[in-house]
Formats: C-alpha cells, structure tokens, sequence
C-alpha cells in the first residue's frame, strides 16, 4: 500500500510564528454554547502580556479537531520545515483529512496549529488573524 507523504505549506508567518515553541494560548473560543471551536486568543514569543498586544486566530467552519500537548502528540509537522517561523501550516495529501465523510470538506484543508504547549490539528474552511480578542456571535 502507498503511503502519502505530507506537503506542509507554513502560513500567516507574520501573524502567528514561534522562536522554537509557539506562540502563548491564552483562551480558546467556543461558539454556540460551548459546542463548536471557533478560534483562540493568543501572544507571539515578542509580545508583551497585555490587553494591547493580545491576538486571535478565527477558524471560519470547522469539521473536526483534535489537540495534545507537545510532548504526546505523534506528527509535529514543524520539524518538516527549516526555513519558517510560521507557527500554523496547512497540511496538503494529509493522511488525517481523507478518514472523514467527505461530503462537507470539499472547501475545507487540514491544518496544524502549534501553541507554546499544545498542538491543535483543525480541519476548517480557513484561518483569519486579528489583533485584540475574538468576538463570537
């Protein structure tokens, strides 16, 4: 059987990037009482801790996500690209996306969000970033 390599592509570099290890979660966001993941706040390894300098990342229609810590996750894709700061990467001929229904994801892409801590995998339609905190509907 064939295995399909990964092509990791690094975006929002400017945004969202790491010295090493990503940038500080502050809060992740819900939507709808608690029940679908919209986005997270955050620093990047510069910023001060402040109300000015906070930062968010809006996930538009998110299919499915998974987190883990850094040190259980099993595929870290940061390691594939040398010459990026990027801390998000969207993740082409992922062998994750395919093991879902089809029917919905047509417009959506595999990508791996990578915090101080935490690693977020998110299959959505796209990744926005924005300066001060994420406000939900």
């Amino acid at each position: 059987m064939l295995k399909h390599k990964n092509k990791v592509i690094p975006i929002l570099e400017e945004s969202f990037h790491h010295d090493g290890r990503g940038p500080e979660l502050q809060r992740v966001i819900w939507g709808l009482k608690g029940v679908v993941l919209k986005g997270f706040e955050y620093y990047n390894p510069e910023d001060d801790y402040d109300e000015l300098n906070i930062k968010h990342l809006e996930l538009v229609k998110v299919e499915a996500f998974s987190q883990a810590s850094d040190e259980v996750h099993g595929e870290i894709f940061i390691s594939n690209v040398k010459d990026s700061k990027a801390a998000i990467f969207r993740i082409e001929n992922s062998t994750w996306l395919p093991k879902f229904q089809q029917i919905h994801l047509s417009k959506c892409a595999h990508y791996q969000i990578m915090f101080y801590d935490e690693i977020f995998d998110v299959i959505c339609q796209e990744i926005k970033v924005g300066k001060g905190r994420l406000k939900v509907e």
